[in-house]
């Protein structure tokens, strides 16, 4: 399994809008580009800055629904709230506790 970790710097907090959206579309479409997408979380740490995490069963799903889904749909979404660059990390889960 693979884990895409995303901070993110923000002018203003993610909207309850753009969250709803990101559930509706954004995860949607991933799922429907590859069974491996597992699923995510956004957690807001502060007003200015979340952490949104995305899991994979493959470095392919990963690699796939990046290019195909999340670069274009963050460009057009997200990017209007960034007040800073995006720290991107990716990487192999070694280790799994709780449920």
């Amino acid at each position: 399994m693979y884990t895409i970790v995303t901070k993110l710097t923000l002018s203003k907090p993610l909207d309850a809008d753009l969250l709803r959206r990101m559930e509706r579309e954004f995860f949607v479409q991933a799922k429907e580009v590859s069974s491996g997408f597992l699923g995510g979380q956004v957690v807001q740490m502060s007003d200015t800055n979340t952490v949104m995490l995305a899991f994979f069963a493959s470095r392919e799903a990963l690699d796939e629904v990046s290019s195909k889904v999340a670069g274009p749909w963050f460009a057009a979404n997200v990017r209007p709230y960034l007040a800073g660059p995006v720290e991107r990390s990716v990487g192999e889960v070694v280790a799994h506790m709780g449920t």
